[in-house]
């Protein structure tokens, strides 16, 4: 059952087309029926596909759509109920005694790890933003983020999901692509107004554009895919953006201030969030994740600078969501289910960092270190060992080579500081206790003498 939009009171007002060949029946959440006033509806997002077609799965059809996971869902029949496509299922049961921000995320263990560096990141990237990203997910979907299994397994997921969010955001202190939105103002209208540059043009050590975007184009053309409109992406031309007057602020000495070449920053979708989303039909996808509506962050996108749990949220769409072929897979969000943070490397970035010694990016391959730091910066805060490459089975596990190499290499240089003492701990009764030090364990040791509580005792927590 889809319950109501939360967002419009809490906050304010990669699609792949694959062939249908996937195999094995009736995978849609609309398999066995749906529940009384629901009924199946499609995920056109997701492949072009009506709500006829989809109907016809809870009679029990098994081909196409019906074959796809997440491509036909069960969903109010109420007027303008949320249509919020289902996460890929991981099969493991929802912890109901458990809540991952009361009784795992508590706020000092978020200020161990969460730890930004300008004024603009500690404004975005905030503790309560993100408890009401995740209450607001989970409220919308049956599979739930850092809600699943054993609380071994929520603590495992909160850290995999933190050291990554780290990483791209720059250790949670920037809020947009830079060289979109060079100096941004804030103008008197209460809007924000970003002046962007190409990249030839940009000098990231002193975050300065020596010739604005408009020196040699009429509009702003980045970042607009229009051949995925709605339903499958935000509505938008590469002719229409184009520089604007910016209304500088009444305290603000105007003849100081170059507004030349500036765009309201709610007309791009560039690069934001944390995980980061870009382009037209991400930034759909995901309001559609966290809302259940694609319009709200198609007419708003600078949302996810400006409103934490917006910035939050974005990132659980890309975590739950991303598969790594589309609308196949797996999930960043399953793979930390497994207490593997290298599958959750492959899931979300797949060839750009895996191999992660790979030397086609450099600066990939120093986001791979930094993402081995950050996981064991994070884990330690929340006392959970996850392992760099952990497959008891080769199916439905992913495995980024090298990644091993770069924790081993971590301890031996020390140019991972929090590595060097992640495996000595061991969880305790609550994560802000003084761990005990013992031997570095293996996984395997971790789960013979760690008694965990697990989802199948436990009693139901009143929402």
């Amino acid at each position: 059952m889809r319950h109501p939009i939360l967002f419009t009171t809490l906050l304010s007002p990669l699609v792949l087309h694959v062939s249908h060949a996937q195999t094995g029946g009736n995978l849609s959440n609309c398999k066995g029926g749906c529940d009384l006033g629901e009924v199946c509806i499609g995920n056109p997002f997701s492949q072009p596909v009506t709500d006829a077609q989809c109907n016809k799965c809870a009679g029990g059809q098994y081909w196409w759509p019906c074959n796809f996971e997440t491509l036909c869902f069960c969903n109010s029949i109420e007027e303008n109920a949320p249509r919020a496509p289902p996460a890929p299922k991981s099969r493991i049961k929802v912890n109901e005694l458990l809540d991952p921000c009361r009784d795992i995320l508590t706020e000092e263990v978020f200020d161990a790890i969460v730890q930004p560096m300008s004024e603009e990141g500690k404004a975005l990237f905030t503790y309560s933003g993100l408890c009401n990203a995740i209450a607001q997910y989970n409220i919308l979907h049956d599979e739930k983020f850092a809600n699943m299994g054993s609380d071994v397994q929520m603590r495992a997921e909160l850290a995999a999901f933190l050291a990554h969010t780290a990483v791209d955001t720059h250790g949670f202190s920037v809020t947009r692509e830079e060289f979109h939105c060079v100096d941004p103002i804030m103008g008197s209208d209460g809007n924000a107004y970003c002046k962007p540059c190409k990249e030839e043009h940009y000098d990231s050590g002193t975050m300065t554009c020596s010739q604005h975007y408009f020196v040699s184009e009429e509009s702003y053309k980045e970042y607009c895919d229009i051949t995925r409109q709605a339903p499958q992406g935000c509505g938008c031309d590469k002719e229409s953006v184009k520089p604007v007057f910016v209304p500088v602020p009444v305290n603000t000495n105007a003849s100081n201030v170059d507004t030349n070449g500036y765009i309201p920053a709610s007309d791009a979708y560039f690069t934001r969030g944390s995980i980061q989303i870009s382009w037209n039909y991400d930034y759909y996808g995901a309001s559609l994740s966290m809302t259940g509506n694609g319009d709200i962050l198609c007419d708003n996108p600078d949302l996810v600078a400006t409103n934490p749990a917006y910035a939050w949220g974005v990132g659980l769409y890309k975590w739950m969501e991303k598969m790594t072929f589309g609308t196949m897979g797996e999930t960043a969000h399953r793979q930390a289910l497994k207490m593997n943070f290298g599958g959750t490397v492959k899931a979300l970035y797949g060839e750009l960092e895996c191999p992660s010694n790979k030397w086609d990016s450099i600066s990939h391959v120093d986001m791979v270190h930094d993402r081995v730091a950050q996981v064991c910066k994070a884990g330690a805060a929340l006392g959970v060992y996850l392992e760099m490459d952990k497959c008891e089975t080769k199916r439905d596990c992913l495995e980024c080579d090298g990644l091993r190499k770069i924790y081993d290499s971590c301890q031996e240089l020390g140019t991972c500081p929090h590595c060097a003492s992640w495996v000595d701990f061991v969880r305790s009764v609550a994560p802000t206790v003084t761990p005990i030090r013992i031997k570095s364990p293996t996984f395997d040791d971790w789960n013979q003498n760690y008694q965990d509580r697990s989802a199948a005792d436990v009693k139901a927590l009143p929402w």
